[in-house]
């Protein structure tokens, strides 16, 4: 993968695209009211285009109706003469309207800036007395691997009992099996799955069903659970996916890693063998990002 087409998959599925979105938005619409005389002014329109498809490949999980709001004005407003010495009805009522969809686009921005700070997980208090993972290959590794896994790196590095219940292949709906193998009360359980759900096309109301079930079984001890938010590309059904990790987390007050920075993981030149499996240095990075985030504050 070349840098460029390397960075453009890091910037959607990350949903980094989002700000990159809104920012040229703005400055398209500014640009094109600040050369609203001059003959290029109808190009500079286009980074008012481009910046709307950025928004919307972000997969950000907004509400559609905030979408609505925040991106018809500007489009409609592309068709608009933007002259001082207009009178017509319309470019006025388009004018008047701007200073609310900026707004807009200040609110939607910064909802979705709390919204990451508030998921984000934060350190552990302690080391916990024994670390489970739930997960599917990327957890579990596959059959040619012969260095050790994340899971194993990570307990390593913390000197704890880990249990890597994840197999390849794992959805949301065999990971309740690697659930019901989990028999504590006060232990950290990383979870990370859903990617073969959302490549295989499943339909979103049955992977949230089944993720719902499977947190709410971990749910009933005092366990801490963190979930893996994954990166989400502009594919059929990812808007849907996103919005029900970030939907589930709040339900069962679950923490997630980030999905930029998982994808910033998964994105590393070498971090993969194929695009989707981990090689020894992603896995080596994956633990190395929980170790940054998540290692307690007081040993």
């Amino acid at each position: 993968m070349s840098g460029l087409n390397q960075f453009a998959a890091y910037l959607f599925s990350s949903g980094d695209a989002f700000f990159v979105g809104a920012v040229l938005i703005a400055l398209g619409r500014a640009t094109t009211w600040h050369f609203r005389r001059h003959r290029t002014a109808k190009w500079l329109r286009l980074v008012t285009v481009l910046g709307v498809i950025f928004f919307l490949l972000s997969m950000t999980p907004l509400p559609w109706w905030l979408y609505g709001l925040c991106l018809i004005p500007p489009l409609v407003s592309l068709n608009v003469p933007f002259r001082a010495d207009d009178k017509a009805r319309w470019p006025r009522i388009v004018r008047r309207a701007q200073p609310i969809v900026e707004l807009l686009f200040l609110t939607s921005v910064t909802a979705e800036l709390i919204e990451r700070h508030r998921l984000h997980v934060p350190p552990l208090a302690t080391f916990p007395a024994e670390v489970h993972v739930i997960g599917d290959s990327l957890s579990a590794g596959i059959a040619s691997e012969q260095e050790p896994l994340w899971p194993n790196l990570l307990a390593s590095e913390w000197q704890v009992p880990m249990r890597n219940h994840a197999q390849a292949g794992a959805t949301t709906a065999s990971a309740f099996r690697q659930a019901e193998e989990i028999e504590c009360d006060d232990c950290l359980v990383l979870i990370e799955i859903g990617g073969n759900d959302l490549l295989s096309g499943r339909d979103s109301q049955q992977i949230e069903a089944d993720l719902d079930r499977l947190l709410a079984q971990l749910r009933r001890s005092r366990q801490t659970l963190v979930l893996f938010e994954l990166p989400v590309p502009p594919i059929p059904g990812a808007y849907e996916f996103a919005r029900l990790q970030r939907r589930l987390a709040h339900r069962h007050a679950v923490r997630l890693i980030p999905r930029r920075e998982f994808a910033n993981v998964l994105l590393t030149p070498g971090a993969t063998t194929d695009g989707l499996h981990l090689s020894h240095s992603g896995h080596r990075a994956l633990a190395d990002l929980l170790l940054r985030v998540m290692s307690p504050t007081h040993k």
